[in-house]
Protein backbone atom coordinates (compact mmCIF):
# COMPACT_ATOMS: atom_id res chain seq x y z
CA UNK A 1 0.00 0.00 0.00
CA UNK A 2 1.64 3.46 -0.78
CA UNK A 3 2.09 6.08 1.90
CA UNK A 4 -1.02 8.12 2.28
CA UNK A 5 -3.44 5.49 0.95
CA UNK A 6 -5.93 4.13 3.35
CA UNK A 7 -6.45 0.65 3.60
CA UNK A 8 -8.49 -1.00 1.06
CA UNK A 9 -12.58 -1.91 2.40
CA UNK A 10 -13.73 -4.46 0.84
CA UNK A 11 -17.06 -5.76 0.24
CA UNK A 12 -16.72 -8.68 3.11
CA UNK A 13 -15.70 -5.81 5.78
CA UNK A 14 -19.42 -4.28 4.98
CA UNK A 15 -20.59 -7.59 5.37
CA UNK A 16 -19.00 -8.05 8.59
CA UNK A 17 -19.86 -4.58 9.67
CA UNK A 18 -23.91 -4.76 8.97
CA UNK A 19 -23.90 -8.35 10.20
CA UNK A 20 -25.23 -9.63 6.63
CA UNK A 21 -24.01 -12.20 4.57
CA UNK A 22 -21.97 -10.53 1.62
CA UNK A 23 -24.67 -11.43 -1.54
CA UNK A 24 -27.02 -9.59 0.75
CA UNK A 25 -24.21 -6.78 0.77
CA UNK A 26 -24.20 -7.59 -3.22
CA UNK A 27 -28.02 -6.94 -3.83
CA UNK A 28 -28.26 -4.12 -1.67
CA UNK A 29 -25.69 -1.86 -4.30
CA UNK A 30 -27.03 -3.54 -7.09
CA UNK A 31 -30.43 -0.93 -8.69
CA UNK A 32 -31.78 -4.28 -10.10
CA UNK A 33 -31.64 -6.82 -7.26
CA UNK A 34 -32.74 -4.08 -4.60
CA UNK A 35 -36.12 -5.26 -4.01
CA UNK A 36 -35.18 -8.81 -2.87
CA UNK A 37 -33.92 -7.54 0.64
CA UNK A 38 -36.03 -5.73 3.06
CA UNK A 39 -35.68 -1.75 2.68
CA UNK A 40 -34.33 -1.76 6.28
CA UNK A 41 -31.73 -3.74 5.87
CA UNK A 42 -30.59 -2.28 2.29
CA UNK A 43 -30.68 1.20 4.30
CA UNK A 44 -28.32 0.03 7.24
CA UNK A 45 -25.88 -1.61 4.49
CA UNK A 46 -26.22 2.12 2.89
CA UNK A 47 -25.02 3.70 6.59
CA UNK A 48 -22.28 0.98 6.82
CA UNK A 49 -20.85 1.63 3.33
CA UNK A 50 -21.05 5.52 3.47
CA UNK A 51 -19.03 4.71 6.98
CA UNK A 52 -16.56 2.84 5.91
CA UNK A 53 -15.89 4.65 2.76
CA UNK A 54 -16.32 1.41 0.45
CA UNK A 55 -16.17 1.62 -3.48
CA UNK A 56 -17.57 -1.42 -5.38
CA UNK A 57 -14.84 -3.03 -7.43
CA UNK A 58 -16.82 -2.07 -11.01
CA UNK A 59 -14.87 -4.27 -13.42
CA UNK A 60 -15.44 -7.39 -11.24
CA UNK A 61 -18.94 -6.46 -10.63
CA UNK A 62 -19.41 -5.64 -14.83
CA UNK A 63 -17.81 -8.89 -15.54
CA UNK A 64 -20.58 -10.64 -13.72
CA UNK A 65 -23.55 -9.26 -15.27
CA UNK A 66 -21.15 -9.95 -18.54
CA UNK A 67 -20.85 -5.62 -18.62
CA UNK A 68 -16.98 -4.05 -18.24
CA UNK A 69 -19.04 -0.49 -19.24
CA UNK A 70 -16.25 0.22 -21.22
CA UNK A 71 -16.56 1.93 -24.87
CA UNK A 72 -13.15 2.13 -27.20
CA UNK A 73 -12.50 5.40 -28.76
CA UNK A 74 -10.15 4.91 -32.20
CA UNK A 75 -9.06 8.03 -33.61
CA UNK A 76 -6.86 8.28 -36.82
CA UNK A 77 -3.96 10.80 -35.00
CA UNK A 78 -4.09 12.20 -31.42
CA UNK A 79 -1.94 14.88 -32.50
CA UNK A 80 -4.72 16.00 -34.72
CA UNK A 81 -5.84 18.99 -32.49
CA UNK A 82 -9.79 18.07 -34.48
CA UNK A 83 -9.74 15.06 -32.05
CA UNK A 84 -9.70 17.24 -28.77
CA UNK A 85 -12.83 18.17 -28.28
CA UNK A 86 -14.27 14.92 -30.24
CA UNK A 87 -13.09 12.99 -27.34
CA UNK A 88 -14.15 15.55 -24.64
CA UNK A 89 -17.83 15.45 -25.87
CA UNK A 90 -17.54 11.69 -26.10
CA UNK A 91 -16.31 12.01 -22.82
CA UNK A 92 -19.10 13.90 -21.21
CA UNK A 93 -21.95 11.65 -22.59
CA UNK A 94 -19.92 8.41 -21.47
CA UNK A 95 -19.66 10.15 -18.12
CA UNK A 96 -23.49 10.32 -17.96
CA UNK A 97 -23.99 6.97 -17.99
CA UNK A 98 -20.86 6.26 -15.69
CA UNK A 99 -19.35 4.53 -18.17
CA UNK A 100 -15.52 4.88 -19.48
CA UNK A 101 -13.62 5.45 -22.67
CA UNK A 102 -10.56 3.49 -23.27
CA UNK A 103 -8.90 5.96 -25.93
CA UNK A 104 -6.09 4.98 -28.57
CA UNK A 105 -5.71 5.97 -31.95
CA UNK A 106 -4.53 4.43 -35.14
CA UNK A 107 -1.78 6.70 -36.49
CA UNK A 108 -3.89 6.15 -39.84
CA UNK A 109 -2.85 2.87 -40.18
CA UNK A 110 -4.84 -0.27 -41.69
CA UNK A 111 -3.02 -3.41 -39.94
CA UNK A 112 -2.38 -0.92 -36.74
CA UNK A 113 -6.34 -0.44 -36.60
CA UNK A 114 -6.83 -4.11 -36.74
CA UNK A 115 -4.63 -5.29 -34.08
CA UNK A 116 -6.54 -2.20 -31.89
CA UNK A 117 -9.92 -3.66 -32.65
CA UNK A 118 -8.87 -7.49 -31.49
CA UNK A 119 -7.34 -5.80 -28.39
CA UNK A 120 -10.31 -3.71 -27.65
CA UNK A 121 -12.45 -7.13 -28.20
CA UNK A 122 -10.75 -9.36 -26.30
CA UNK A 123 -11.13 -6.52 -23.56
CA UNK A 124 -14.51 -6.94 -23.38
CA UNK A 125 -15.57 -3.46 -24.51
CA UNK A 126 -19.06 -2.87 -25.02
CA UNK A 127 -19.39 -0.50 -28.13
CA UNK A 128 -16.15 1.16 -30.56
CA UNK A 129 -16.61 4.69 -31.62
CA UNK A 130 -14.38 5.05 -34.46
CA UNK A 131 -13.12 8.64 -36.72
CA UNK A 132 -10.38 6.38 -38.36
CA UNK A 133 -12.20 4.58 -40.69
CA UNK A 134 -10.90 4.66 -44.69
CA UNK A 135 -12.97 2.53 -47.86
CA UNK A 136 -11.09 -0.63 -46.81
CA UNK A 137 -12.03 -1.06 -43.46
CA UNK A 138 -15.35 -1.93 -43.95
CA UNK A 139 -15.60 -5.80 -43.97
CA UNK A 140 -13.45 -5.36 -40.31
CA UNK A 141 -15.92 -3.51 -38.37
CA UNK A 142 -18.88 -5.13 -40.19
CA UNK A 143 -17.15 -8.54 -38.80
CA UNK A 144 -16.79 -7.36 -35.36
CA UNK A 145 -20.39 -6.03 -34.77
CA UNK A 146 -21.52 -9.17 -36.16
CA UNK A 147 -19.48 -10.49 -33.47
CA UNK A 148 -21.59 -8.86 -30.48
CA UNK A 149 -19.27 -5.29 -30.05
CA UNK A 150 -21.32 -2.56 -31.48
CA UNK A 151 -19.33 -0.31 -34.10
CA UNK A 152 -20.05 4.00 -33.92
CA UNK A 153 -18.57 6.01 -36.80
CA UNK A 154 -18.41 9.67 -36.76
CA UNK A 155 -16.52 11.80 -38.56
CA UNK A 156 -15.11 9.26 -41.28
CA UNK A 157 -18.14 7.83 -41.90
CA UNK A 158 -18.92 5.07 -44.12
CA UNK A 159 -22.39 5.60 -46.04
CA UNK A 160 -23.30 2.24 -47.51
CA UNK A 161 -21.70 0.02 -44.25
CA UNK A 162 -25.12 -0.40 -42.66
CA UNK A 163 -23.23 1.02 -39.32
CA UNK A 164 -24.49 3.40 -37.01
CA UNK A 165 -23.54 7.01 -37.85
CA UNK A 166 -23.33 10.26 -36.49
CA UNK A 167 -23.52 12.00 -39.84
CA UNK A 168 -21.63 15.31 -40.82
CA UNK A 169 -23.12 17.05 -44.59
CA UNK A 170 -19.38 17.00 -45.85
CA UNK A 171 -20.77 17.84 -49.34
CA UNK A 172 -22.98 21.06 -48.01
CA UNK A 173 -19.42 22.07 -46.24
CA UNK A 174 -17.13 21.94 -49.56
CA UNK A 175 -20.16 23.82 -50.86
CA UNK A 176 -20.32 26.20 -48.35
CA UNK A 177 -16.51 26.61 -48.57
CA UNK A 178 -16.60 27.47 -52.37
CA UNK A 179 -19.53 29.00 -52.49
CA UNK A 180 -17.71 31.93 -49.94
CA UNK A 181 -14.58 32.13 -52.58
CA UNK A 182 -17.01 32.50 -55.93
CA UNK A 183 -19.32 35.05 -54.07
CA UNK A 184 -15.61 37.39 -53.27
CA UNK A 185 -15.16 37.31 -57.21
CA UNK A 186 -12.68 34.42 -57.37
CA UNK A 187 -13.51 32.28 -60.94
CA UNK A 188 -10.30 30.47 -60.65
CA UNK A 189 -10.77 27.92 -57.99
CA UNK A 190 -8.14 24.90 -56.84
CA UNK A 191 -8.70 22.31 -54.22
CA UNK A 192 -5.74 20.58 -52.20
CA UNK A 193 -7.60 17.10 -51.54
CA UNK A 194 -7.17 14.68 -48.62
CA UNK A 195 -7.01 10.77 -48.91
CA UNK A 196 -9.81 9.57 -51.46
CA UNK A 197 -10.57 6.71 -49.30
CA UNK A 198 -11.59 8.64 -46.75
CA UNK A 199 -15.31 9.11 -47.34
CA UNK A 200 -15.64 13.04 -45.67
CA UNK A 201 -12.87 14.22 -48.23
CA UNK A 202 -14.62 12.48 -51.34
CA UNK A 203 -17.31 14.71 -50.01
CA UNK A 204 -16.05 17.58 -49.98
CA UNK A 205 -14.46 17.30 -53.51
CA UNK A 206 -18.20 16.70 -54.57
CA UNK A 207 -19.38 19.32 -52.74
CA UNK A 208 -16.39 22.08 -54.34
CA UNK A 209 -17.17 20.67 -57.81
CA UNK A 210 -21.37 21.03 -57.34
CA UNK A 211 -20.64 24.86 -56.30
CA UNK A 212 -18.12 25.61 -59.47
CA UNK A 213 -20.37 23.40 -61.79
CA UNK A 214 -23.50 25.23 -60.88
CA UNK A 215 -21.69 28.89 -61.44
CA UNK A 216 -20.65 27.37 -64.87
CA UNK A 217 -16.96 26.72 -63.57
CA UNK A 218 -14.82 24.06 -62.97
CA UNK A 219 -11.73 22.81 -60.87
CA UNK A 220 -8.69 24.98 -62.76
CA UNK A 221 -6.29 22.51 -62.36
CA UNK A 222 -5.90 18.90 -60.12
CA UNK A 223 -2.81 17.61 -58.64
CA UNK A 224 -2.61 13.76 -56.59
CA UNK A 225 -4.83 13.69 -53.87
CA UNK A 226 -3.04 13.85 -50.49
CA UNK A 227 -2.31 10.52 -48.78
CA UNK A 228 -2.57 11.83 -45.73
CA UNK A 229 -4.15 15.08 -44.25
CA UNK A 230 -1.08 16.10 -42.68
CA UNK A 231 1.27 19.18 -42.81
CA UNK A 232 3.62 18.05 -44.98
CA UNK A 233 1.29 16.35 -47.57
CA UNK A 234 -0.64 19.85 -48.12
CA UNK A 235 2.75 21.61 -49.03
CA UNK A 236 3.69 18.86 -51.10
CA UNK A 237 0.47 18.62 -53.00
CA UNK A 238 -0.56 22.79 -52.91
CA UNK A 239 3.43 23.00 -54.42
CA UNK A 240 2.42 19.81 -57.16
CA UNK A 241 -0.95 21.87 -57.96
CA UNK A 242 1.08 25.47 -58.61
CA UNK A 243 3.40 23.86 -61.22
CA UNK A 244 0.85 22.60 -62.65
CA UNK A 245 -0.78 25.67 -63.47
CA UNK A 246 2.49 27.25 -64.52
CA UNK A 247 2.11 30.94 -64.86
CA UNK A 248 -1.63 31.51 -64.19
CA UNK A 249 -1.84 30.14 -60.64
CA UNK A 250 -5.21 29.88 -59.31
CA UNK A 251 -6.30 33.10 -57.42
CA UNK A 252 -8.16 30.87 -54.32
CA UNK A 253 -8.05 27.21 -52.66
CA UNK A 254 -10.23 25.38 -51.00
CA UNK A 255 -7.96 23.07 -48.75
CA UNK A 256 -9.84 19.75 -47.24
CA UNK A 257 -8.80 20.61 -43.27
CA UNK A 258 -7.30 23.12 -41.37
CA UNK A 259 -3.85 21.03 -40.91
CA UNK A 260 -3.08 20.97 -45.00
CA UNK A 261 -4.05 23.90 -44.93
CA UNK A 262 -1.07 25.13 -42.63
CA UNK A 263 1.19 23.08 -45.70
CA UNK A 264 -0.85 25.23 -48.47
CA UNK A 265 0.24 28.15 -46.53
CA UNK A 266 3.65 26.71 -46.04
CA UNK A 267 4.18 26.16 -50.05
CA UNK A 268 2.45 29.43 -51.12
CA UNK A 269 5.11 31.78 -49.26
CA UNK A 270 8.02 29.32 -50.62
CA UNK A 271 6.56 30.23 -53.81
CA UNK A 272 6.45 33.69 -53.45
CA UNK A 273 2.74 33.98 -53.29
CA UNK A 274 0.93 36.19 -50.69
CA UNK A 275 -2.35 35.30 -48.88
CA UNK A 276 -5.02 36.31 -49.69
CA UNK A 277 -3.31 38.91 -51.87
CA UNK A 278 -2.14 36.70 -54.52
CA UNK A 279 -4.30 33.38 -53.51
CA UNK A 280 -7.28 33.40 -50.78
CA UNK A 281 -7.53 30.14 -48.89
CA UNK A 282 -10.42 28.35 -47.09
CA UNK A 283 -10.24 25.49 -44.76
CA UNK A 284 -11.84 23.42 -43.26
CA UNK A 285 -12.69 21.74 -39.34
CA UNK A 286 -11.91 24.93 -37.45
CA UNK A 287 -8.92 23.59 -35.37
CA UNK A 288 -8.32 25.61 -33.12
CA UNK A 289 -5.17 27.25 -34.55
CA UNK A 290 -7.05 28.16 -37.21
CA UNK A 291 -7.96 31.79 -35.29
CA UNK A 292 -3.98 32.30 -34.84
CA UNK A 293 -2.09 31.48 -38.38
CA UNK A 294 -0.85 34.34 -40.39
CA UNK A 295 -3.37 35.07 -41.99
CA UNK A 296 -5.91 33.70 -39.75
CA UNK A 297 -7.67 30.83 -41.48
CA UNK A 298 -11.48 31.56 -43.32
CA UNK A 299 -12.49 27.57 -42.38
CA UNK A 300 -15.95 25.44 -42.61
CA UNK A 301 -16.59 24.56 -39.22
CA UNK A 302 -16.91 21.02 -37.95
CA UNK A 303 -18.27 20.58 -34.93
CA UNK A 304 -16.28 17.81 -33.42
CA UNK A 305 -17.40 18.32 -29.65
CA UNK A 306 -21.46 17.85 -30.66
CA UNK A 307 -20.23 15.16 -32.71
CA UNK A 308 -18.14 13.21 -29.97
CA UNK A 309 -20.78 14.26 -27.33
CA UNK A 310 -23.82 12.28 -30.21
CA UNK A 311 -21.53 9.47 -30.86
CA UNK A 312 -20.87 8.92 -26.85
CA UNK A 313 -24.81 9.11 -26.65
CA UNK A 314 -26.00 6.80 -29.89
CA UNK A 315 -23.51 3.96 -29.07
CA UNK A 316 -24.56 3.52 -25.22
CA UNK A 317 -28.19 3.81 -27.27
CA UNK A 318 -27.18 0.63 -28.80
CA UNK A 319 -25.59 -1.24 -26.30
CA UNK A 320 -28.75 -0.97 -24.24
CA UNK A 321 -30.38 -2.25 -27.30
CA UNK A 322 -32.28 0.59 -28.04
CA UNK A 323 -31.37 0.51 -32.31
CA UNK A 324 -31.68 3.52 -34.13
CA UNK A 325 -29.72 6.59 -35.55
CA UNK A 326 -28.56 9.64 -34.07
CA UNK A 327 -31.41 12.07 -35.75
CA UNK A 328 -30.33 14.89 -37.99
CA UNK A 329 -27.12 15.86 -39.77
CA UNK A 330 -24.47 17.97 -37.52
CA UNK A 331 -24.42 20.95 -40.00
CA UNK A 332 -21.45 22.53 -41.06
CA UNK A 333 -20.59 26.48 -40.28
CA UNK A 334 -18.50 28.70 -42.36
CA UNK A 335 -16.31 30.83 -39.85
CA UNK A 336 -14.78 34.07 -41.94
CA UNK A 337 -11.68 35.43 -40.87
CA UNK A 338 -8.29 36.95 -42.91
CA UNK A 339 -7.10 34.36 -45.69
CA UNK A 340 -9.86 35.46 -47.92
CA UNK A 341 -10.62 38.13 -49.49
CA UNK A 342 -11.68 39.28 -53.28
CA UNK A 343 -9.32 38.81 -55.97
CA UNK A 344 -6.50 41.53 -56.84
CA UNK A 345 -7.36 43.46 -60.15
CA UNK A 346 -5.20 41.76 -62.74
CA UNK A 347 -3.37 38.59 -62.83
CA UNK A 348 -1.44 37.82 -59.79
CA UNK A 349 2.19 37.30 -60.06
CA UNK A 350 3.64 34.07 -61.81
CA UNK A 351 4.43 31.06 -59.32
Amino acid sequence: MAVGERPTVTIRDVARAADVHVSTVSRALDPQKQWLIAEATRLRILEVVEELGYRPHRGASGLRRGQTRTIGVVVPDLGNPLYAPFLRGVARALDAADFMPLVTDTEDDHDRLVRILRHLEERRVEAVITTAAREGDVALLQQLRASGTEVVLAVRTLSDSGLPTVPHDDVLGGRIAVDHLLELGHRRIAQVQGPLDVEPFRARSQGCEDALAAAGLAVVARAQAASSPTVAEGERHTLELLRSCGDAPPTALFVQNDLLALGALSALRSRGLRCPEDVSVVSYNDAFFAAYTQPALTTVRLPAHAIGYAAGRLALRHVAGEDGDVGTSVQPELVVRDSAAAPATGSPPAA
